[in-house]
């Protein structure tokens, strides 16, 4: 008797796993054992991923669109729509302009935001950030405020005020009206852009990653010090926000800057972003300072940050590329990108892969071209691509097809100003509430879902066959062993790796290894002679990789002897194909001290060897190192090539 009971209960739970949200919502009522079965962490797992396989052949949209009110035409409202498909209906037909544009679309339901919610936000316009297991991160445009949704089961959560970063983010550019006149190079940043949404697959928790920007400091020297960024994490598990440290987002010359976030995928939150010198000159800063754009990771188990490179088409200095866009097409984080010459008449989108994710030389691999030069929104299947068109005043949205080249109009108009789309798995009954988070179990979790999926992220992803690498250069014996004492004395109270004492030339070069030695090689007749170093004053900065040291004398006026110095850094620079140098200086000691104690570290410096700060030495050598700035205790880094300098007194 009790095994039939068992046996109805499985036909019951097994039925019920196959149920729309709505229905399940309805019947955790019926008694207290469906709702124990309903919100049953296991129950919801299984649920989700039988509900992914379904919806993979019916594509459901998640977008913002302007609704135009029935009495009056002019007069529009944003809302937040769900579109759904139609199934089985060819959408590649002729787009005639009549009434076609309905044909593939079966059904718009709009969703109502709940008024208390838009007082807690102050009626602020909310924007999408990301979406992840059919939880859905949205952020208030004016207040910065972010909220959690569940739309098929209308959970909503506004999410604590997280007090560890700047009130106003910002990034390095140009000015705009209003901004204080002493930080004339930072411009505010749209909130939803310093935000990233995900799932940890290890700690089957979601987390909300917000990073904040604390802008440039403008010393009295002429420099610009572009300071790093800050991070904080959200968990849904405690409700609260933490502080992390983003040491991983600098190596030893530059910043990493996540500008705008993309996409989250296996374990994995996505961001195009920027690499910036740390220091510059100021009347470089406007120009100079950005050195390439780049791909910015966040693995959200390890908490860590990485960077890749863009495919190598993307940096020809003749092509123009925008527009660019991280998609997930084919169980693979795709980059849609726009490449133009000349002109737009030579525009073209194209499509490339991340083909093999652990293989010892995998490459971004060019897959498609098309002609459309709009702005990619989300993949409705996988030939089946939504986008925005960007010259239509109305903000309409078409569906192209990649493989018969045919495009169809949406019946809808979206947000020109916020059209982040995402393809949305309806039937999740994942509660942001509390009670039935996922949990991942062999009974429930079907073979092909991607859902709990998580692997460490293989280095040949990261660096994508180019790998980081510096020019030093090389301090006299005597030196060497002065400086060497005191970098001791500083570890021996503070830790930190030990240094190998050099002066920083040319910092972050992604290069392979083939093409960083044939450039080093052709750097011997750039740079034949040596030069004085003379040591300015010692400084201390909020940075790993300078957090205390020597900044050496850089001056380019001609009487000076440190005017060498700045020449051959410049050209060293140019060479590497960076349109400035970096600030020459020698770091004494690497860490994530707080401020108290980076100013007990400058103060034991004059403590270990006061005369330290009035050196001037000769260089005669330069040393290309392979740098691998994830590697804190330094012990992977190594020298490739050296060579002499010819020194004159």
């Amino acid at each position: 008797m009790r095994e039939v009971h068992k046996d109805i209960e499985d036909v019951v739970e097994q039925i019920l796993s196959t149920l729309p949200p709505k229905s399940l919502m309805r019947f955790k009522c019926v008694s207290k054992r469906w709702y124990a079965l309903i919100t049953d962490p296991r129950f919801v797992a299984k649920h989700f991923s039988i509900s992914k396989q379904n919806n993979r052949c019916t594509p459901c949209v998640l977008l913002k669109r302007l609704l135009h009110e029935d009495n009056n035409g002019d007069q529009t409202q944003k809302v937040f729509s769900l579109l759904k498909f139609r199934n089985n209906v060819d959408i590649d037909i002729d787009n005639d302009g009549g009434d076609d544009e309905h044909s593939f679309v079966s059904g718009v339901e709009d969703i109502d935001i709940p008024p208390c919610l838009s007082l807690k936000t102050q009626g602020s316009s909310l924007h999408i950030v990301g979406h992840c297991n059919g939880i859905v991160c949205l952020v208030a445009a004016l207040s910065g405020e972010v909220i959690l949704w569940n739309p098929a089961i209308h959970d909503f959560k506004l999410l604590p005020l997280q007090p560890y970063l700047p009130d106003s983010p910002e990034i390095v550019g140009s000015p705009l009206p209003g901004w204080p006149k002493d930080v004339p190079i930072s411009i505010h940043r749209d909130y939803m852009d310093n935000l990233g949404f995900g799932f940890d697959p290890r700690s089957n928790d979601y987390k909300v990653v917000n990073i904040g920007f604390p802008g440039v400091e403008h010393p009295a020297d002429g420099y610009n010090i572009n300071l790093p960024p800050k991070t904080a994490i959200y968990t849904l598990s405690s409700n609260s926000w933490r502080e992390m440290k983003t040491f991983s987002l600098e190596t030893q010359s530059t910043i990493l800057l996540p500008d705008r976030f993309q996409v989250y995928f296996k374990g994995m939150c996505y961001w195009l972003g920027r690499e910036l010198h740390k220091e510059i000159l100021l009347f470089d800063a406007m120009t100079d300072e950005f050195i390439r754009n780049i791909i910015i990771l966040f693995d959200m188990a390890d908490e860590v940050f990485h960077d890749m490179l863009l495919p190598d088409s993307l940096y020809d200095p003749n092509v123009l590329c925008f527009n660019m866009r991280l998609l997930v097409w084919n169980e693979s984080v795709a980059l849609f990108g726009m490449r133009n010459g000349n002109s737009f008449s030579g525009s073209s989108f194209g499509i490339w892969v991340m083909d093999d994710f652990d293989g010892p030389k995998s490459r971004w691999t060019k897959h498609i071209s098309f002609d459309l030069i709009e702005k990619p929104l989300a993949f409705l299947k996988s030939d089946e691509i939504l986008m925005a068109d960007t010259k239509d005043t109305k903000g309409r949205i078409f569906s192209y097809n990649l493989s018969t080249k045919r495009l169809k109009y949406l019946p809808i108009e979206s947000m020109q100003d916020d059209s982040a789309t995402v393809v949305y798995d309806n039937y999740s009954i994942v509660s942001i509430l509390g009670g039935n988070e996922l949990k991942n179990t062999d009974r429930y979790t079907n073979a092909g879902s991607s859902l709990l999926e998580h692997s460490s992220f293989p280095s040949s992803i990261i660096d994508n066959e180019w790998h980081s690498y510096s020019v030093w250069a090389i301090l006299p014996d005597d030196v060497c062993l002065k400086v060497r004492k005191v970098i001791q004395g500083l570890r021996s109270e503070f830790g930190g790796p030990e240094i190998e004492p050099h002066i920083t030339v040319v910092g972050s070069i992604r290069m392979t290894h083939a093409e960083v030695l044939n450039k080093f090689r052709s750097l011997q007749s750039c740079v034949p002679s040596g030069y004085k170093a003379i040591v300015n004053r010692l400084v201390i900065r909020s940075f790993y990789y300078q957090c205390v040291s020597l900044l050496i004398d850089s001056s380019f006026q001609n009487e000076h002897e440190s005017s060498k110095l700045w020449r051959a850094t410049g050209f060293c620079g140019s060479c590497f194909g960076f349109q400035s140098g970096v600030r020459p200086h020698l770091s004494l000691l690497y860490g994530n001290l707080t401020e108290e104690e980076r100013t007990r570290a400058q103060e034991k410096v004059s403590i270990l060897d006061e005369s330290i700060t009035r050196m001037s030495f000769p260089i005669t050598k330069l040393a290309l190192y392979k740098i691998d700035y994830k590697d804190k205790s330094l012990k992977s880094w190594e020298k490739i090539a050296e060579y002499n300098l010819r020194y004159h007194n």
